[in-house]
């Protein structure tokens, strides 16, 4: 018999091994059916609200369920569970055995949550969304009218989920008419400033008098969405801002602007201009706070104003309005900066400023002997 040599040993020996492992897969594969795409629910946004009397936690969930009908067509259908719990983990466990699949939240884009949930521990309210069921920290958080099931149950526009059509909303129209985009990071991280302060979209919806055609091509029942309020909290209460102050705070702490700004005139006049950059900074002397914000602007659309020739960015009554309006600004942010004292909620996040100024000395909830003042100036470009 012909002795192997190490090299060929090895060489054969591999090949046994690859054989036997080859054999237990087909083998197990027979009796164990491997999870598939198509067979999972991916759940797109979760609610979640707090019953006082019950002390329960009712969370509801939306996922898409992704299957195959009638050939090779996938076909994806919305589905909307909902559970109670004494824990947000207790009533997301009673959802998954309705699922009949473990929920994970990894492609959750919207976390909507009642004004009366965000008066409890914020930081117990994430960590188990973001630990156990991986929920993403660039899931948008946001509030409204009605409860977070009812909106999840809304059909928007043309499309069947109303999570989606939200974050596609806030992510695309960020600082526009009032509309803030507040992340999960976001929240955890204002949860534990010294300001303990945050604003996040509130939504108030109303049916649409003509439905349009879905995605399935039916004309059903639609509402639509008005993102211009915001709601501003702390741990201890909540306040509604909405109109002008809306815009102006969404402008104050939107990471990007997009959207449009006007000025009317006591005569009339008015101006549009597109906004093209902001930047704004925030210097604190001690208790002195004092903000510089700069925004770029072109015209975009002039009515009742005047004028001899048709205007443009360079025109000097462009450069008056735009002066204007940033005095304007200046007025409201101040007027802002009144209602955060007296509703105790500092949702421009000053008290953090002043404590990176003081240090540990800043007495805590010094809010109100915060002394704040503004400059705007907004630069008229002209684009191509």
């Amino acid at each position: 018999m012909k002795k192997l040599t190490p090299s060929a040993y090895i060489t054969r020996s591999k090949w046994i091994v690859v054989l036997i492992v080859a054999f237990i897969l087909v083998m197990f594969g027979r009796t164990v059916e491997t999870p598939s795409l198509i067979k999972s629910a991916i759940v797109l946004g979760i609610g979640i609200d707090f019953d006082e009397q019950t002390k329960e936690f009712d969370v509801s969930a939306q996922s898409v369920l992704v299957g195959i009908a009638g050939g090779q067509d996938a076909k994806a259908t919305y589905a909307l569970y909902d559970a109670r719990g004494k824990t947000i983990a207790d009533a997301l466990d009673k959802i998954s055995r309705k699922m009949g699949l473990i929920v994970s939240l990894a492609h959750c884009n919207v976390l909507l949550v009642s004004p009366i949930v965000l008066k409890l521990d914020h930081l117990q309210l994430i960590y188990p969304l973001t630990g156990m069921y991986a929920l993403p920290e660039q899931a948008i958080l946001v509030s409204g009218e009605n409860s977070p099931k009812d909106i999840m149950a809304l059909r928007l526009g043309t499309t069947l989920s109303a999570p989606f059509f939200l974050q596609q909303a806030l992510a695309n129209e960020e600082g526009s008419d009032g509309m803030i985009r507040t992340t999960v990071k976001d929240f955890a991280a204002r949860s534990l400033a010294r300001s303990h302060a945050c604003a996040i979209p509130y939504i108030v919806a109303s049916k649409m008098p003509k439905p349009p055609m879905t995605e399935q091509g039916s004309g059903e029942e639609t509402c639509e969405i008005d993102l211009s309020r915001a709601l501003v909290f702390n741990h201890e209460k909540c306040k509604i801002i909405e109109g002008e102050y809306a815009e102006l705070l969404a402008l104050f702490a939107s990471r990007d602007l997009v959207g449009t700004i006007n000025y009317t005139s006591q005569d009339g006049g008015s101006m549009e201009f597109k906004t093209l950059g902001k930047r704004v900074r925030i210097k604190a002397d001690g208790m002195r706070i004092f903000a510089d914000i700069q925004l770029s602007v072109d015209l975009s659309d002039v009515q009742h104003v005047n004028a001899d020739n048709v205007l443009s960015s360079a025109d000097d009554i462009v450069k008056e309005y735009a002066n204007k309006l940033a005095k304007q600004f200046e007025k409201q942010l101040l007027e802002l900066f009144e209602t955060s004292k007296q509703c105790g909620i500092d949702f421009l996040n000053l008290q953090d400023k002043a404590y990176q100024s003081v240090g540990r000395t800043l007495p805590e909830n010094c809010l109100t002997d915060l002394q704040f003042s503004a400059k705007v100036t907004i630069k008229v470009q002209e684009t191509a």
